[in-house]
């Protein structure tokens, strides 16, 4: 057996350290980790190997040279980069009908490519993926495999909510010698995102290996930083002499060439080759200081800042800003949500400039709901927004279903919500359809706030809009409607319910007692009662699909089943953050219904059927089947725990799903545990799959 070795890759988000280095020439404890990865191979019997370069290769292969740790290498330089699976068909002859092993050169593991290799061979030798385990599988590609040990799909970096499982791919493989026939020449092709799934669609056999060994992807500054202190046991990784006495260096990287004269201070950091750091400088925890850079004598370098190759610090500067340290923690929920003290000015402002940076030349509206926090918030955010080089819309004061709609009615990139949650401040996202936005959106952010923040040339052009009366109070009265003599009452506190009350109001409707509408404060849910019958949210989406709505609607993955049947196979499911374009269709018809989103254009439609059918809301509901839709926040104390995810049900978009005889149970993951939505005929069967749920999350966690 042989190994071919992925060494082309650039490493972006490891910048600074791979700004004059390739990747698999980062070091760990001293050795690069591609030298770690041949040592490795060699132990499985490995003597022959094929490494692919591409990002400068030349460094690459000068350091390794023709033969490592007894394992003899020969290079194939990509010219252009074809994928992990394209990069490997120049090695082929090399292969010359071996079965071989293909490994990751920039990840760091404890991997047996000895036992893998014999689990190749008692799996009949169908192609393998090495799995592992993974606390955020969402930076990686999650792996679905049967009892046996077969795989039997893939998601590609899901979001919170779409993770079904903690098993992902390690980027390590084992293939027959006849995998290359299923590998096209000179086009793009990767394995995890073409190659597998082609191969199962072909019904074809993967078969996975899953490892309890340690392994970690040094795909960005905090998890290379992590890898080398498992390394060292949370102690210095510093080349001999590197260090002057009277330094006070704690658990940082110093690779070789520095110099930390006396009385330097450096706790947390990184410190690429050839920087040299001056008498009393303080580098703070976090920091990335790139090549050869200078650290002026008493300079301080604030937490979390990065600092490209050759920078020059003068003495007793300061130097702050930098990447976010939390940005992988950051969204989640629909947005973000930080406590009020903590979500600074300067920290708002960093998210506007994230998102210019994520929409380079496009339109970012911001509302707000008219607290004094929020405005103070959304001011910093515009700024950002216009310093990234992003166009910027105020469009005032309002409510979140308000600015979903702001950004579909507008075309803009994106729109945010800020508001008061309680002692926090939340921020909601809405792409251009009025949902939150897709997984791609979602990491690109997440890469720009933990990147450098950067200006633009020429400032983004700022302007104000009215999204109230311009596009949202329209939506809801544009449509010939009379309400005459219809009597109604509206309960709900904020701007949504005197928006509904207007737009009422307008179409002939009275107050009285005859209907009660109660609308939440974000605009997106709705109650209503007529003479003691009450009919929630769900349950008037499901009278509207059967008396209004009109040829296909998209509806949330995880609403009832119930309106799929109640809407005669019309419904089509979209997941909350998908990943790729499978769901873009599905995506765009939802804005088509307003009614299924917006609380408001749900009361005027409901209002509608009650005046033009003469039947009453009990009447009306008559021909709903019954069905009942209940959730719980399931919290731990000990967070989530995805590996209990498959044993709860089956992937299904969001979450897992369970289907029993008289309904079903979602469990979706959520920042600090899982949301259990059962789907009932009844609210005490409802409440029975809830409770069962629960014990079984409880009894799988107490095993692990």
């Amino acid at each position: 057996m042989k190994a071919i070795i992925l060494a082309g890759g650039e490493g972006k988000r490891l910048r600074p350290i791979t700004a004059k280095m390739p990747k698999p020439l980062v070091p760990i404890n001293g050795i690069p980790a591609i030298e770690l990865i041949i040592g490795q191979l060699a132990d499985a019997g490995i003597t022959e190997a094929a490494v692919t370069t591409g990002y400068l290769a030349e460094m690459l292969e000068n350091s390794l040279g023709g033969e490592c740790r007894g394992v003899k290498l020969t290079y194939f330089r990509e010219k252009t980069p074809l994928g992990t699976a394209g990069g490997i068909i120049p090695a082929r002859d090399f292969i010359a009908g071996d079965d071989f092993i293909v490994a990751s050169g920039d990840s760091v593991s404890d991997i047996s490519f000895s036992d893998a290799s014999d689990r190749f061979f008692d799996m009949g030798r169908s192609p393998m993926i090495i799995l592992s385990h993974a606390d955020e599988p969402g930076e990686y590609g999650v792996v679905l495999t049967d009892g046996g040990g077969r795989v039997t799909g893939f998601s590609e970096k899901p979001s919170i909510s779409s993770t079904c499982s903690d098993t992902v791919n390690t980027g390590n493989y084992i293939f027959p010698a006849e995998i290359f026939d299923s590998i096209p020449e000179g086009v793009g092709y990767d394995f995890g995102r073409d190659l597998f799934p082609a191969l199962i669609n072909e019904g074809k056999p993967v078969v996975s290996f899953c490892t309890d060994s340690y392994w970690c992807d040094i795909g960005d500054c905090a998890s290379y930083y992590e890898a080398n202190m498992r390394q060292t046991g949370g102690e210095n990784s510093a080349e001999p002499g590197c260090i002057a006495e009277g330094a006070d260096v704690k658990s940082s990287v110093v690779m070789k060439g520095c110099t930390v004269a006396p009385g330097a201070r450096i706790d947390g950091a990184v410190l690429c080759p050839g920087v040299k750091v001056g008498d009393g400088a303080d580098i703070g925890k976090g920091c990335v200081i790139g090549d050869s850079s200078v650290i002026g004598a008493g300079a301080v370098v604030a937490a979390g800042t990065r600092l490209e190759p050759d920078t020059v610090i003068s003495a007793g500067s300061y130097v702050g800003g930098g990447g976010f340290s939390g940005a992988a923690t950051l969204l989640g929920g629909g947005g973000i949500r930080f406590p009020r003290e903590k979500l600074t000015l300067g920290l708002a402002s960093r998210i506007g400039s994230a998102l210019a940076s994520v929409f380079p030349g496009g339109r970012v509206g911001v509302m707000h709901d008219g607290s004094a926090d929020a405005f103070g918030i959304t001011s910093a955010i515009l700024r950002g927004l216009r310093r990234g080089g992003c166009g910027s819309i105020l469009c005032g004061q309002g409510f979140a279903a308000e600015a979903s709609l702001a950004a579909a009615a507008m075309k803009l990139s994106l729109s945010l919500f800020v508001c008061r949650a309680g002692e926090d401040i939340g921020i909601s996202f809405f792409d251009g359809n009025g949902l939150y936005p897709k997984r791609e959106t979602e990491r690109a952010f997440v890469a720009a706030m933990s990147a450098e923040p950067s200006t633009a040339a020429l400032p983004g052009k700022s302007s104000v809009c009215g999204v109230g009366a311009d596009y949202y109070l329209p939506m809801l009265t544009s449509g010939g409607v009379s309400l005459y003599g219809l009597h109604c009452t509206v309960h709900g506190g904020g701007m949504a319910a005197a928006m509904l009350k207007r737009a009422l109001t307008t179409l002939g409707a009275m107050p009285g007692d005859g209907l009660t509408l109660t609308i939440s404060e974000d605009g997106f849910s709705l109650t209503a009662e007529q003479n003691g019958f009450v009919c929630d949210d769900w349950h008037i989406k499901a009278l509207l699909l059967r008396y209004t709505v009109r040829g296909e609607a998209a509806l949330p993955v995880s609403s009832p089943a119930a309106l799929s049947d109640i809407g005669g196979g019309r419904v089509k499911r979209y997941t909350r953050c998908p990943s790729g374009n499978g769901e873009d269709g599905i995506r765009a018809l939802a804005g088509k219904n307003p009614e299924l989103i917006h609380a408001c254009a749900a009361a005027v439609s409901l209002c509608t059927l009650i005046v033009r059918s003469g039947k009453t809301l009990e009447k009306l509901s008559e021909a709903i089947p019954p069905f009942w839709y209940g959730s719980f926040e399931y919290k731990s104390p000990s967070g989530r725990d995805l590996s209990v995810l498959p044993h709860l049900g089956t992937p299904a978009g969001d979450g897992v799903y369970a289907d029993y005889f008289r309904g079903g149970v979602r469990v979706v993951p959520t920042e600090c545990g899982y949301r259990i939505l059962a789907d009932a005929v009844s609210g005490e069967y409802a409440d029975e799959l809830i409770g069962a749920t629960k014990r079984e999350i409880e009894k799988r966690m107490k095993k692990q």
